[in-house]
């Protein structure tokens, strides 16, 4: 997966332009799916489903960097589940 957490591309919005959630493949769908409880089971259905709406989403790096930068410790941002967002904040504080 590319991650580029700033977008380079003229006719993408920037990181905090009003309006890149409403270009989310998410929007309206049901939120719930994006935020499983648990880790087993359902969780495990909603986390699948999360991931594969966000795998074709337009607005993918605006929503992970909102989510990094504002500190989303739960759900599901940007394709990516709390604890793969927490890898990349630790790589990051290592400077990799």
């Amino acid at each position: 997966m590319r991650l580029l957490l700033i977008p380079s591309g003229s006719d993408r919005p920037g990181r905090d332009a009003p309006g890149w959630r409403e270009l989310a493949a998410c929007e309206g769908e049901d939120l719930d799916i994006f935020f499983p409880v648990g880790s087993a089971g359902p969780a495990l259905w909603q986390a699948q489903r999360a991931t594969s709406i966000c795998a074709g989403c337009p607005v993918t790096e605006e929503c992970l960097s909102y989510a990094l930068r504002t500190g989303q410790d739960h759900g599901i941002w940007g394709g990516l589940t709390s604890e793969e967002r927490r890898g990349l904040r630790r790589q990051r504080e290592r400077g990799a």
